[in-house]
C-alpha cells in the first residue's frame, strides 16, 4: 500500500463479521456484520486507508480505496477483507488525505455467506472524528429488558494507550449499577451491556419498570468513543435493531434540534430522552412545528424537569404528548413534525422511534445548536436502491425562513457503473420547519432542476443553505424484508 499525509482520520466502532450467536445482553440471533460508507468531503481524490482491529488480538486487516471529491465507496465484507476470519468483531480507523465523512451499517440481513436466514435487523450511526471523543461518554438512554429490549454499548479506545472504561448505569429510579471493562488498547474496542455489571443485573419488576430503563455515562483515563445498540432480548433471528452513537462534553448545549418526531404517523411514535450531565436540576421545554398529518402548521410545547445526573423523557404517544392524534378517517396521518429542545442548562439528547406493531425501531442524536452549520454532508442516500429506500429530513435552525436549501445528489445505479448528479431547486423552508426527499425520482421531479434520471439509485448528498440547517436519514425496505435505520448528517464548515 503505497503511503500518503494523513489530514482526516474517523473512527469506527462495531466492526463485526461473526455468525455466533450472542449470549443474553449481547446482540440476539447471529449473523451480524457491518458495512462502512466512506464518503469525500474534500476538494480532491482522496486516497481513504481503512484499519481493522481485532478485539481479541493484536491482529489488523486494511484495505485502500480512491475517491473522488464528493463520492462515497461502501467497505463491505464482501470484496473486502477477504482474509478476515468469520466471528471477527473489532473496530476500525478510516484515514484519508482528504477530509472524510463515514456511517456504519450494523446488519444481520442474509447477503450471500453473511447474515441470518430470516434476519431484518440494520441501524447506521456515525464514524467519530476527534470532536466527537472524550474522556467521558453520555449514552441518554440504556435498557435491560425493557419491554424486551437491552442496550449493548461498544466503546473504542482513541487514546495512544491502554485504559480500562468504567460505566455507571442510573435507572430512572435511582438505582445505580457500576461495571469496569478489561483493559482496553489503543484502537480496539469492550463490549458491555448492563447484564455485566458488578454483583449481576436482574431485571426487576414487570416488562415496563423503571428500574430497568435509564441512562448510561462512561470514564476512562484514555480518550474513548462509543456507540449504544438497543435490540431485543433474546431473538433469533433478529429482526431490529437500532442505534447511535455516544455523546461527548463538545455535545453539551442549552438549544438542540429534532428533525424528525412521529406521533401516529404510519404506525409510528417517537420519544426524546433529555440526559442533564450537571449536578443541578433543569427544565427542559420541547417546542414543536408540525410539518404534515393532524398538527400540519401548528406550534405545540411541552416541559418538564430533567433531575441532575439524569434523563427524562418526553413521549410523543397518546395520553403522553401534547400533539394532536390522526383523525378517525386516516388512522396513518397522525403528526409529522419537527422539535426545538431548550433548557436552563447544558443537556444532550436523542431520539428513539418505534412501531405500534413492534420491531422496526431507529434512534438518532438530536443536533446541538453549537453544530448548526450551513453545509451538510450525507454519505448514503437510497432511492429505490435493492428495494431500499431514504428519507432525508431537513430543518431549517436558524432564526429566518431560509430561501435558498440546495441538494446536490451524485448517485451511482444498482450495475455499478453508472453514475449521474442531480441538483433540487433552491427550497424554501420556514425558521424551525423542515422539509423531507422521498422517492425524488417517481414523486418529486418537480423540486429539481437537474432530475433524477433513474431510481434503483445510491447516492452521496452535499446539502447547502442560506440558514442553519440540520438533517437526518431514515432509510426504510419495501415490503418486510428489512428493520428501518437512519443516521444524522455531518455539518460541515462551509
Amino acid at each position: 500500500m503505497k503511503k500518503f499525509a494523513t489530514i482526516s482520520t474517523l473512527l469506527i466502532i462495531a466492526m463485526l463479521m461473526t455468525t455466533i450467536a450472542s449470549a443474553q445482553g449481547g446482540l440476539s440471533g447471529s449473523g451480524w456484520w457491518s458495512g462502512e460508507q466512506v464518503q469525500n468531503v474534500g476538494d480532491s481524490d482522496a486516497t481513504v486507508m481503512i484499519t481493522a482491529y481485532d478485539s481479541a488480538s493484536t491482529v489488523t486487516y486494511s484495505e485502500e480505496r480512491t475517491l473522488a471529491p464528493g463520492a462515497a465507496y461502501t467497505f463491505t465484507p464482501f470484496y473486502e477483507f477477504l482474509t478476515m476470519p468469520s466471528g471477527f468483531q473489532g473496530s476500525a480507523v478510516v484515514a484519508a488525505d482528504q477530509p472524510i465523512k463515514a456511517i456504519v451499517n450494523v446488519t444481520n440481513l442474509p447477503v450471500g455467506a453473511f447474515g441470518e436466514t430470516g434476519g431484518k435487523g440494520a441501524a447506521q450511526y456515525q464514524g467519530f472524528d476527534g470532536s466527537a471523543v472524550d474522556t467521558t461518554l453520555y449514552f441518554p438512554l440504556a435498557k435491560g429488558d425493557y419491554y424486551d429490549a437491552t442496550t449493548t454499548f461498544y466503546v473504542q479506545n482513541a487514546g495512544d494507550a491502554a485504559a480500562t472504561a468504567s460505566a455507571t448505569f442510573t435507572m430512572r429510579t435511582g438505582a445505580t449499577y457500576n461495571y469496569t471493562t478489561p483493559s482496553i488498547g489503543p484502537n480496539q474496542m469492550a463490549v458491555f451491556s448492563i447484564y455485566d455489571v458488578t454483583g449481576g443485573y436482574t431485571p426487576p419488576g414487570t416488562s415496563g419498570d423503571d428500574g430497568r430503563v435509564g441512562s448510561l455515562m462512561v470514564t476512562s483515563s484514555q480518550d474513548l468513543a462509543g456507540v449504544g445498540l438497543e435490540h431485543a432480548t433474546t431473538e433469533s433471528p433478529a429482526l431490529y435493531i437500532q442505534g447511535t452513537r455516544a455523546f461527548v462534553a463538545s455535545d453539551y448545549d442549552n438549544k438542540a434540534y429534532a428533525p424528525v418526531v412521529k406521533h401516529q404517523w404510519y404506525g409510528r411514535f417517537t420519544g426524546i430522552q433529555v440526559q442533564n450531565p450537571g449536578g443541578t436540576d433543569i427544565m427542559a421545554t420541547v417546542t414543536y412545528q408540525g410539518a404534515d398529518g393532524s398538527c400540519i402548521g401548528n406550534t405545540y410545547v411541552e416541559t418538564a424537569t430533567v433531575p441532575a445526573n439524569s434523563a427524562y423523557t418526553f413521549v410523543q404517544y397518546e395520553g403522553f404528548t401534547v400533539l394532536p392524534p390522526a383523525p378517525a378517517a386516516t388512522p396513518n396521518l397522525g403528526c409529522y413534525a419537527s422539535a426545538t429542545i431548550e433548557a436552563t442548562g447544558d443537556f444532550v439528547a436523542l431520539v428513539n422511534e418505534g412501531a405500534f406493531a413492534g420491531g422496526a425501531g431507529i434512534t438518532y442524536s438530536a443536533m446541538p445548536d453549537n453544530s448548526a452549520t450551513t453545509k451538510i454532508s450525507i454519505p448514503l442516500f437510497k432511492d429505490n436502491y435493492y428495494n431500499n429506500t431514504s428519507g432525508l429530513g431537513i430543518q431549517n435552525v436558524g432564526t429566518a425562513q431560509a430561501t435558498n436549501v440546495v441538494a446536490d445528489f451524485a448517485c451511482t445505479l444498482e450495475d455499478g457503473t453508472t453514475t449521474f448528479s442531480a441538483v433540487s431547486n433552491p427550497l424554501t423552508i420556514d425558521a424551525g420547519g423542515s422539509f423531507l426527499f422521498f422517492t425524488p425520482y417517481s414523486s418529486q421531479a418537480s423540486e429539481f432542476a437537474t432530475p433524477f434520471s433513474s431510481d434503483h439509485a445510491n447516492c452521496s448528498v452535499v446539502i447547502t443553505s442560506d440558514q442553519p440547517v440540520v438533517a437526518i436519514v431514515n432509510e426504510m425496505g419495501w415490503g418486510t424484508t428489512m428493520d428501518d435505520n437512519n443516521y444524522e448528517g455531518f455539518n460541515l464548515v462551509p
